[in-house]
């Protein structure tokens, strides 16, 4: 665990994840399978999970700057990982943050800390000099899509994508601007997220 978090909430700290994590990144995956399994219909294998985390990068031709793999611990149980984050910086266009990984324990859903955590990583992020994010919401995730459309996101396109077990599903790509942006300025930046490319 680093020495200092990357932020903290009232109830948390946030913090860079490293090796050391990997055994508890392992225990969340095994006790939170829903994502996965709505994404690809497989139940993750926990080893292949923890490396793909600590690991998978957006593609390089995306011209990002930095990543972080960010975990959550509650100052009540330092032992579990109560979420994870996958950040990345400048995705696309300088000033964007890219959301890849947003995920709660299940059993802390309903609490109040996705909120908490959501505003504290927006917080950072507008602190890193990123002034919009963006990131896909599955097709079927009630939950998810009403979550970030409570925090001020905005569609701008949808994108079919493939898991890498061959499941298929459409995705919301959703964005939301820091400071005053129209859609059509957003989609001038990151010409990806225009319903007109490919």
């Amino acid at each position: 665990m680093s020495h200092q978090p990357v932020f903290s909430l009232t109830d948390a700290d946030i913090w860079v994840a490293t090796d050391a994590d990997r055994p508890d990144l392992a225990a969340f995956c095994r006790d939170n399978p829903e994502y996965d399994v709505f994404l690809s219909g497989e139940v993750p294998d926990e080893a292949e999970w923890v490396e793909d985390f600590m690991t998978d990068l957006p593609p390089a031709s995306f011209n990002w700057t930095a990543t972080h793999k960010l975990i959550a611990r509650r100052h009540q149980d330092q032992g579990k990982i109560a979420a994870i984050i996958d950040v990345t910086e400048d995705m696309i266009d300088k000033g964007v943050g890219h959301i890849g990984l947003f995920q709660v324990a299940t059993a802390l859903h309903g609490v109040g800390l996705a909120h908490r955590l959501y505003q504290g990583l927006e917080d950072w992020l507008a602190s890193r000099g990123m002034d919009v994010l963006r990131l896909g919401v599955l097709e079927g995730n009630a939950r998810g899509m009403s979550f970030w459309t409570r925090h001020g996101f905005l569609e701008t396109r949808r994108r079919q994508g493939t898991a890498p077990t061959g499941k298929t599903h459409l995705s919301y790509v959703m964005y939301k601007p820091l400071k005053p942006l129209s859609l059509d300025a957003y989609r001038l930046r990151v010409p990806r997220d225009d319903p007109s490319s490919p």
